[in-house]
């Protein structure tokens, strides 16, 4: 980490071991600026988010100032893993602020901590009735304190939740926005894509099923061990069921039959996958509904092994970027999956340039650019409409750094980022495929 990130941080500490503060930004100067005064009229959005500071006990030790001016002894320091993940976030938001230069906004900035100091925060956030006039709220970040917080919050201003993929998110509050794409809605629309698109082929779906593990463990009080089984419930079973749930609906639909069948793996590779395929002229299509490493490798690389050139595989969105197998063989086998991300490389590295160049320090991208792709998103919302909700319906599928956004309204329920792709390896990248529904 680079002493830039430091200087940052202490220079904010005023602020965040306070549990809020409000500071004004204005991104029509080559820097953005803190500015006290804040004007009523100005754009509000706030952030709810585990800064932990008293965890890094060390920015405690010196004086505040001699830090400032000499950081030196910060150099070889890593933060907390909660304020890392805040501060990247953070950064990453403020970053896409400065694409916004005619923009006045006023950011308010709660550390809310962590555990039941956390819910005591927010309880007394909502009591104090900080939040009013407020148009974006962004966190909290974790699940529980989310839906504690939505399920508190009585008021018609949109609450984003940037990382928790739990069901439950956007049925907490209609106002929530689930950012992470679902694995199920993922998961049907690939379902309805394999199916629509391979009925005269020979369809098989590999999960593992329940696994029994026989463990000898020692019993308590005594020098004697026990043999216990030890049972194991993989989410293939969940995710296999929805492709199974998909496939009635397009038998009943089209009353058409297929070739398919479901080859279930009680364990964590599979002996044999050879004699399981077609050898009379139809074409293999191998959908893998695991997202086990271990698992996915083994058979990958056993499906490989059968050199069978008008195989295709399809499997879950981990898929992305899989280098436990040569990627070679991956396109070889046309491995496809379903995803909302198909990384621009280009806009990834002037971002990780941008970023650096300003705050002098790499952060996990996977914290950071989502900061700066909700930024893109929202702000962009902010900038022309002057509030979000009520033009979100005309706004659109966006793309920010290879990532696509599109909000669908749930009956019962918030707003969740439905943006799905199909993506196959090809040429050392990712192809996007048509998707074929019907």
């Amino acid at each position: 980490m680079g002493v830039g990130l430091y200087t940052y941080i202490l220079c904010f500490l005023s602020f965040f071991v306070f549990s809020q503060n409000s500071f004004h930004l204005n991104a029509n100067q080559q820097n953005l600026y803190i500015d006290k005064t804040l004007d009523p009229d100005d754009l509000h959005i706030v952030f709810l988010l585990p800064f932990c500071v008293e965890q890094d006990s060390l920015l405690f030790s010196f004086n505040i100032d001699s830090l400032i001016m000499n950081p030196d002894p910060l150099k070889d320091h890593y933060l907390y893993k909660k304020t890392q993940i805040s501060i990247d976030f953070l950064h990453g938001f403020l970053l896409s602020l400065r694409q916004f230069k005619e923009m006045e906004i006023k950011v308010s900035i709660f550390d809310i901590k962590e555990g039941d100091v956390a819910k005591n925060i927010l309880d007394d956030i909502l009591q104090k009735d900080l939040l009013n006039d407020v148009d974006l709220i962004i966190g909290p970040l974790f699940t529980e304190n989310f839906i504690f917080f939505t399920n508190r919050l009585d008021q018609e201003t949109p609450v984003i939740s940037p990382f928790s993929k739990k069901k439950h998110i956007p049925y907490a509050n209609e106002y929530a926005f689930q950012v992470p794409v679902p694995i199920d809605h993922q998961l049907s629309l690939l379902a309805q894509h394999i199916f629509n698109t391979h009925k005269n082929d020979n369809i098989l779906l590999i999960k593992r099923d329940t696994i029994l593990d026989t463990l000898s463990r020692r019993i308590i009080g005594t020098e004697d061990y026990e043999i216990v089984i030890d049972t194991l419930i993989p989410d293939d079973i969940i995710y296999g069921d929805i492709f199974l749930s998909t496939l009635k609906d397009v038998l009943v639909s089209h009353s058409d039959s297929l070739s398919f069948k479901e080859v279930k793996v009680p364990a964590n590779v599979i002996d044999s996958i050879h004699h399981e395929l077609d050898t009379l002229g139809m074409s293999n299509i191998i959908i893998i509904s695991s997202d086990n490493d271990v698992f996915v490798t083994d058979l990958l690389s056993k499906l490989h092994a059968c050199r069978d050139t008008s195989m295709i595989v399809y499997g879950l969105p981990e898929l992305t970027d899989f280098n436990h197998i040569s990627v070679y063989d991956l396109m070889d086998m046309r491995l496809t999956f379903p995803h909302n991300k198909n990384v621009n490389y280009s806009e990834v590295n002037q971002f990780i340039i941008d970023f650096h160049n300003y705050y002098n320090y790499v952060p996990n991208l996977k914290y950071a650019s989502v900061g700066y792709e909700l930024g893109m998103y929202f702000s962009n919302l902010l900038f022309y409409y002057g509030e979000i909700l009520p033009y979100l319906d005309y706004y659109g599928p966006q793309n920010i750094l290879g990532t696509t956004y599109d909000f669908i309204k749930l009956k019962d329920g918030g707003y969740q980022n439905q943006a799905t792709s199909i993506l196959r390896y090809s040429d050392f990248g990712y192809e996007k495929l048509q998707m074929q529904l019907e």
